[in-house]
Parts: structure tokens; C-alpha cells; sequence
């Protein structure tokens, strides 16, 4: 891989997520002038800059140095490679893993999602985001939280929805293990 690729990738998920230089630059504590002279440089930034902008846009330091796999217009992940995520409730406990590796212009997005046992339903902020999003619940019982109405779904039960309305799932069992697997799609006009 080209260092300079570190740059690209920065840049075209900060377009991809629609943030401002200024606007992820406030959330990496970084100024706007030292993230556009990264952008723009044939050369990586350091880790621990690098880290910070990683956190920014919710993604593990290692998506930068990730090469696209994908020959004749498919991409295979086996389970070993898969890698673990930051994603917009990593800080409370929830664990998210990657099961694509994402191909560019690709307009999917796909997690496999793991609900810690602890975390109390009152602490899970609701989400929203441009686009679709197909939950398939792998295991546990869980409430989906959407807009105003609440759904009660266990393993094999499959949700599609506007990710525009506020939504959250909480587990609905004080104990066992509870996954989802997350597919987001980004109409090319999103």
C-alpha cells in the first residue's frame, strides 16, 4: 500500500459521511488546516493523529492500511478476517465487527453487532442516518425501538426500515448473548 492511500481514505470518508474539514476536525481535536495539509500530503500523518481521526469517523485505525480485496467484482471475508470496529455505541459497550470489506464506490455497509449484558436501556441514545437498514436478529430477544412504536424480536426475525426515524435495540433479557447483523445501504442520491 501507498502511504499516500492513507490520505485518499481520509478524505473520501469524510466526503462519504458528509463532515466538513472543520466539523471533523473539531471531533479529532485537530485544526482545519492541519487536517487539510493531510489530506492533500503524499505522506501519512502520525499513529496517534491518525488515531484520533480514525475515532472521528468511527472506524479501527486499521481501515486505513486495509488493501481492497476484490477480484472479478467480488470481495471475500473468512471469519478470521474479520476485524472489530468503532462504532456510534462502541464507548458504551456494544461491539461491532466487520463482515465486508468495503469495495469503492460501494454504497453497503455491513456489521455484525454484539449487545453487552449490562448496559442499562435508558443509556442507548437513539440513532438516525440517511438510507436503509436490514436488521436479522442472529441470537437473543430484543426491543426495537422506532420512532414511536416499539417491536419485540428474537432470533430470526428480520427488521427493514428508513434509517431517517430515530431507532435503538435493546436487549429484552437480563442474560445470554444477543448479536444482530446490520446491513446499510446509501442510495446513490444520499
Amino acid at each position: 500500500m501507498e502511504y499516500s492511500e492513507i490520505s485518499r481514505k481520509i478524505k473520501e470518508l469524510r466526503t462519504k459521511k458528509r463532515l466538513s474539514i472543520q466539523e471533523l476536525a473539531d471531533k479529532a481535536s485537530l485544526t482545519p488546516g492541519y487536517l487539510s495539509k493531510i489530506e492533500n500530503s503524499e505522506k501519512p500523518p502520525p499513529i496517534p493523529t491518525l488515531s484520533k481521526i480514525a475515532y472521528a469517523l468511527n472506524v479501527h485505525i486499521s481501515y486505513f492500511f486495509d488493501d481492497e480485496k476484490s477480484e472479478n467484482g467480488i470481495s471475500v471475508v473468512y471469519k478470521e478476517e474479520r476485524k472489530e470496529i468503532i462504532g456510534d455505541l462502541t464507548q458504551i459497550g456494544y461491539k461491532y465487527e466487520t463482515i465486508i470489506h468495503r469495495r469503492p464506490g460501494s454504497h453497503l455497509n455491513s456489521f455484525i453487532l454484539t449487545l453487552p449484558q449490562d448496559v442499562r436501556p435508558q443509556n442507548i441514545p437513539y440513532n438516525s442516518h440517511d438510507g436503509e437498514e436490514l436488521i436479522y436478529i442472529v441470537e437473543g430477544k430484543m426491543i426495537f425501538h422506532y420512532g414511536n412504536n416499539e417491536y419485540q424480536v428474537s432470533e430470526g426475525d428480520t427488521l427493514y426500515f428508513a434509517g431517517t426515524t430515530p431507532h435503538r435495540i435493546v436487549r429484552a433479557t437480563e442474560t445470554g448473548s444477543a448479536k444482530i447483523l446490520s446491513v446499510l445501504f446509501f442510495s446513490t442520491n444520499s
